[in-house]
């Protein structure tokens, strides 16, 4: 009975039938509803209702939480999914917001992780965008978007009040966006030395994740399919040879979602199945 749960709790969380991809898209619709309320909640904590929802999304975490869990039948198996790091995380600080209070922004990681997980990719236009350059160029402007927002939280955390103009989260967000463009206005600076370091180490930061964006903007597009030699899954669109190894590729793959549902993948002409 209680194996014969376990299966059933797994097809829904990480299979491809229609019924699990409905349920995986109501969890989703979920998560970023879950999402909006963090971004927004350094705006709304006066509200009387705001930590009615806030428990209310600790209870879903919890519950989420203990339905993986129970679902991988593994503690060890787990632990290996970085959602379940940043969810516990998460967690924390909705359960001990007295303690954890200024580590509020950390709940911005949950954008990262459920846009990096497979059940978004099953789910957004079926499988669709799965192995795309859709999907690599999606997680590197939403990996843009969390680290404005974490960088926000952390220089709000660390910083607020060492400068007159920087009493608030949007005075973190305008000081951080600053910072990344490598703009630089001068009217908010932190002059300590941890404070110039944090400031160098964000110019640093968004020149590369600027550059990553670019570069996946103007790629020539590729095809996915992976090496059966040496594992390469990146090629060029006419490419008949791996360009690593010469081994021969077979057909281009449409994602792990499109495979599971026995879907031909795409041909040269149109979208197969």
């Amino acid at each position: 009975m209680r194996s014969r749960l376990r299966s059933r709790v797994r097809a829904l969380y990480y299979g491809h039938t229609q019924s699990a991809v409905r349920f995986q898209g109501l969890l989703l619709a979920l998560d970023l509803l879950i999402i909006g309320f963090f971004i927004v909640n350094q705006f709304i904590q006066d509200l009387p209702w705001f930590w009615i929802v806030d428990a209310a999304i600790a209870v879903f975490l919890a519950v989420d939480l203990f339905a993986r869990l129970f679902a991988l039948g593994s503690f060890k198996r787990w632990l290996k999914y970085p959602i379940t790091w940043v969810d516990l995380i998460v967690l924390a600080t909705l359960l001990f917001p007295a303690f954890l209070a200024n580590w509020g922004f950390l709940r911005i990681l949950r954008l990262w992780s459920v846009v990096q997980s497979e059940r978004f990719w099953n789910v957004l236009a079926r499988g669709r965008f799965d192995d795309t350059q859709v999907e690599d160029l999606t997680k590197s402007l939403v990996t843009l978007v969390t680290f404005i927002f974490f960088a926000a939280g952390l220089t709000q955390a660390l910083f607020i009040g060492d400068h007159p103009k920087l009493n608030n989260f949007v005075d973190a967000i305008y000081f951080v966006v600053t910072s990344l463009t490598t703009t630089g206005y001068g009217d908010i600076t932190i002059d300590t030395a941890f404070g110039r370091l944090f400031s160098v180490a964000l110019m640093l930061t968004g020149i590369s994740l600027f550059f990553s964006i670019a570069q996946k903007v103007f790629a020539a597009p590729q095809k996915v399919v992976a090496c059966s030699a040496c594992g390469l899954d990146r090629h060029d669109p006419d490419a008949q040879f791996c360009k690593l190894c010469g081994d021969r590729l077979s057909a281009a793959l449409r994602g792990r979602a499109r495979r599971a549902r026995g879907r031909p993948p795409k041909s040269r002409f149109g979208e197969g199945g």
